[in-house]
């Protein structure tokens, strides 16, 4: 008989990075903050099959328990909720018949990871529906917000079936929410190697979090920050853009390691005037935070990261009072501008209309929102 549980539905942020690009290679500050762009799961049970549907990515598939259990029995034994096992890894791409180039595949693949390292031994036959409003593959941590929903969903499914009375549904504990990050840091391994724990850390705990030497710390936000988020939709290699940067660091370290460390002085500047923000919501405030993007914007130009597109979108920005930058790996991909409430809706419309006209995609979100949220599903 198939274990009982409620439907459930889980949901978390995407992420922007505001300040640190680059520098934080090096150790130094970055900011990241969640983003009101969401990815949705619903997970339900299902009588014979466990069931997955990406519609995302169009992608759907089920698997019988035997079936399943013909793969779980292949799981590793030791560290399995801290370090990917390549060689069970394998087993789950010959499994599924796809090779690991097949990017398509790579939510059920991560799917299959976590539940086996969850759930398994015992089967729980559920169908799962994903649905996401963040860019696939565009430098939001799309694949960082599908890893907490599948982290989170499962251990909820896990605490209704064990029939915890303390749950991650009437106590969504600090406890929780770190072993909830921690397993989906293991998705994030099995996707992009070796992350640097942002993205899912974010897409976690919402608001914004520092990164510096290795260390992540969540920070409370206590006024959101509006921004227009402009994807150039220009490709770009964040690879590629690490090592160029890394070339220029090695040819000329007493100009490039300047550059950097005025990076980290903007994560450092924005972080005490987020602060101040809290207590004083003036205008005077905001114009400091724009003169940083504004600095952060010219020394990552100087680093060579930037781009016309980019860079056309900044100026662009600019003709209706915002300050904008890029943020990522740059070379393409996404810029932000910060709207202040005192700028004006018209403006602010304006501003999209133009950028919508010259082929970039607009969207006007929030910054420092509530990172993952669970609950059973209403009927």
């Amino acid at each position: 008989m198939p274990a009982q549980f409620l439907p459930l539905v889980v949901s978390a942020p995407s992420k922007v990075i505001l300040h640190g690009e680059h520098a934080v290679v090096y150790g130094m500050t970055a900011v990241a903050a969640s983003l009101d762009l969401r990815t949705r799961m619903t997970i339900k049970p299902h009588l014979t099959h466990v069931v997955v549907n990406f519609p995302d990515v169009g992608l759907s598939d089920c698997w019988t328990v035997e079936q399943l259990k013909g793969l779980f029995k292949h799981r590793p034994t030791e560290r399995v909720e801290e370090e990917v096992d390549l060689v069970y890894l394998d087993k789950i791409h010959d499994f599924l018949g796809t090779d690991q180039s097949n990017l398509r595949m790579a939510s059920v693949i991560c799917f299959l990871y976590l539940y086996s390292v969850m759930v398994s031994p015992e089967i729980i036959t559920m169908e799962i529906q994903v649905e996401s409003e963040i860019p696939l593959g565009a430098g939001l941590g799309s694949s960082a917000a599908l890893s907490v929903c599948l982290a989170g969903g499962l251990t909820g499914v896990l605490h209704q079936v064990q029939g915890l009375e303390k749950n991650i549904f009437n106590h969504l504990s600090n406890a929780a929410k770190k072993d909830v990050c921690r397993l989906a840091f293991l998705s994030e391994k099995i996707l992009h190697g070796t992350p640097s724990g942002i993205d899912n850390s974010v897409s976690t705990y919402g608001g914004l979090c520092k990164f510096s030497g290795g260390n992540l710390t969540p920070l409370p936000i206590t006024t959101p920050l509006s921004i227009l988020l402009v994807n150039t939709n220009v490709e770009r290699n964040t690879k590629d853009l690490v090592t160029k940067v890394r070339v220029k660091y090695d040819s000329h370290p007493k100009i490039i390691k300047p550059v950097l460390e005025s990076i980290d002085g903007v994560s450092e500047s924005f972080l005490a005037l987020l602060e101040r923000l809290g207590n004083d919501n003036s205008t005077t405030t905001y114009t400091e935070m724009e003169d940083l993007i504004d600095y952060n914007q010219a020394l990552l130009q100087t680093l060579g990261v930037s781009h016309p597109a980019l860079q056309d979108v900044c100026n662009t920005v600019t003709q209706f009072g915002m300050h904008g930058k890029l943020t990522g790996a740059g070379g393409g991909g996404f810029a932000f501008a910060l709207v202040s409430p005192s700028i004006p809706e018209k403006s602010l419309s304006l501003a999209r209309q133009t950028l919508e006209s010259a082929g970039y995609t607009c969207c006007t979100a929030e910054v420092g929102g509530t990172g993952m949220s669970i609950s059973i599903q209403e009927v």
